[in-house]
């Protein structure tokens, strides 16, 4: 595996204190998103991970990522394997992280892609904004910019 590869980086670095595991996912995320410019690959295979951390945390943060991907994108969850997708800002403006998982007993890989332009099957998400309560959100009234 790539030294330079963010995932095994991050996987295999001193855990602070008041760590979360949906705290480590969006650090992951954003030193995706941070990485330079255009569009990039990052992958990761448990065959690859060598240290007792990495291989305790992998399986909990691919978890992670399928819930938060999940909620932000409006699907469901299947936190054993499949699609990714997040947006994050970047150095130059919004990334599209795109990904594949699988997260099973002995089959554990991900890979990711970093963009700079939407998937084309990007579609604005209908669900509640994150941060509103059920009396600030409601769908029937007229919202700004629409």
């Amino acid at each position: 595996m790539n030294a330079d590869n963010p995932i095994t980086q991050l996987l295999a670095a001193p855990l602070s204190l008041d760590w979360t595991i949906e705290g480590l996912a969006e650090q992951l995320l954003s030193t995706i998103a941070s990485k330079g410019s255009g569009e990039q690959e990052f992958s990761l295979t448990e065959e690859a991970i060598t240290d007792r951390q990495s291989r305790r945390m992998i399986r909990p943060l691919l978890a992670c990522l399928a819930n938060m991907s999940a909620d932000e994108s409006g699907m469901s969850a299947d936190i054993f394997g499949g699609h990714l997708s997040f947006k994050r800002q970047g150095p130059q403006g919004p990334v599209w992280i795109l990904g594949e998982f699988e997260n099973k007993p002995g089959t554990v890989r991900v890979a990711f892609r970093r963009s700079s332009l939407p998937p084309p099957n990007a579609e604005p998400r209908t669900a509640q904004p994150v941060g509103l309560t059920g009396t600030d959100y409601r769908p029937d009234s007229p919202q700004i910019g629409t």
